[in-house]
């Protein structure tokens, strides 16, 4: 059997889960950058609209309605394209604000503030973000499709119950991004 050696932050991951599990009997998926291949969750994107599906690739694409067979697997999809750029998505990674709304009086909802990047990205001909799609515990809500005519950013009014809100955006030359926040 190969030697392998285990860096802290792997020991720590593999000690957290093993606890969690020892303490519920549950067994979590995280997703983690460092995390062994293994661990990570499968990712199915459409190749017809770019959708993205985790998990299980689904009977119909929640967006274009492409079929099953339109959707392949690609678990590497969001570490290569940070890979590829050296400012490690300064200007990709989607920014998350969650905020109670005022909005929706009649059923109160959490509104999802978005702006990609750190360093807002460009919106130009050559260089933009064609769409933000939203999730809420891994499960499709909806999207917002952008034009070089607006800026990187919208929101989502959520009435949705879950834990975690995820927003994936594409650029049409750096591919897909995403990023997650806590529900409150």
């Amino acid at each position: 059997m190969e030697e392998r050696n285990v860096t802290r932050r792997e020991f720590l991951n593999v000690a957290a889960m093993g606890a969690a599990v020892a303490a519920t009997g549950q067994v979590f998926s995280i997703l983690a950058k460092d995390e062994p291949p293994a661990m990570k969750m499968k990712l199915f994107v459409c190749s017809i609209c770019g959708h993205v599906e985790y998990g299980s690739a689904p009977e119909f694409c929640p967006v274009c309605h492409a079929s099953k067979d339109n959707f392949k697997q690609d678990d590497a999809l969001f570490t290569d394209a940070e890979a590829k750029l050296k400012d490690g998505g300064l200007s990709h990674t989607p920014e998350i604000i969650i905020k109670k709304s005022e909005l929706i009086k009649e059923q109160p909802c959490h509104q999802v503030e978005v702006r990609v990047g750190k360093k807002l990205h460009p919106m130009e001909e050559a260089h933009h973000i064609r769409f933000l799609d939203c999730y809420v515990d891994d499960k499709y809500v909806s999207r917002i499709l952008l034009t070089v005519g607006v800026q990187p950013a919208s929101s989502f009014l959520l009435k949705a119950l879950g834990k975690k809100v995820r927003i994936v955006e594409v650029c049409n030359l750096h591919g897909h991004w995403q990023a997650e926040a806590t529900l409150a």
